[in-house]
């Protein structure tokens, strides 16, 4: 399903450690019909019914079975986009944006 990243990883059970939550990550995606590809949110909730729960590197993650499909083999990473600022990334195979490395 999702993978996390060492690093992305990391800087979640941080955010956990940080935050003192017990909830499980949520992956949501949306798509606009001015853009062409998705959005990606994450934020700490409650499992819901129509939700999935996964893990990967220790971090309690949950899906709404409705974007299951869409989410299937994404890989979420933690990077350094300028300078010393870092952000996650997602490299989402089922996102028409979404550009394997080397090409």
């Amino acid at each position: 399903m999702i993978k996390l990243t060492e690093d992305a990883a990391n800087q979640i059970l941080e955010q956990i450690k940080t935050s003192g939550t017990d909830d499980p990550l949520r992956i949501a995606v949306t798509q606009h019909s001015k853009i062409k590809g998705f959005q990606y949110l994450m934020g700490f909730d409650t499992q819901q019914e129509n939700d999935s729960l996964y893990e990967s590197r220790g971090v309690s993650l949950i899906v709404n079975n409705e974007m299951s499909d869409i989410l299937n083999g994404m890989e979420i990473d933690y990077v350094e986009i300028e300078g010393e600022e870092k952000q996650f990334i997602f490299k989402n195979p089922n996102d028409p944006n979404y550009k394997p490395p080397g090409q």
